[in-house]
């Protein structure tokens, strides 16, 4: 999770100054270099148990992950030299996490 975070906040600059054609390349680029670590985008479904989503729906969850403004504690943090107080981790998981899904 944490590098997924970590790729989505390292090109959130280069998403915004792209044409869309270029952002869907983005947004394909680390759903596949995620994959490729064998980490998987599941979604909790009614039964109980987890499934993965697919690349379409990861895709369309990554490009979502990319629009989104930081969150003003993010900011602060980067201007303290990108250490990040304890729990923040928990917050940026929580909020890809909206929706019941979530990358593993």
């Amino acid at each position: 999770n944490q590098r997924y975070l970590e790729m989505v906040r390292t090109n959130k600059a280069l998403y915004r100054a792209c044409l869309n054609a270029e952002k869907q390349t983005i947004s394909r680029t680390i759903v596949a270099e995620i994959r490729k670590q064998n980490g998987r985008f599941l979604e909790l479904h009614e039964n109980g148990k987890w499934y993965d989503i697919g690349d379409k729906k990861a895709i369309e969850k990554t490009s979502q992950a990319l629009r989104e403004k930081q969150r003003k504690g993010k900011e602060k943090t980067d201007k303290l030299g990108g250490e990040q107080p304890p729990g923040n981790a928990d917050i940026l998981n929580y909020q890809y996490a909206k929706g019941n899904s979530k990358y593993l």
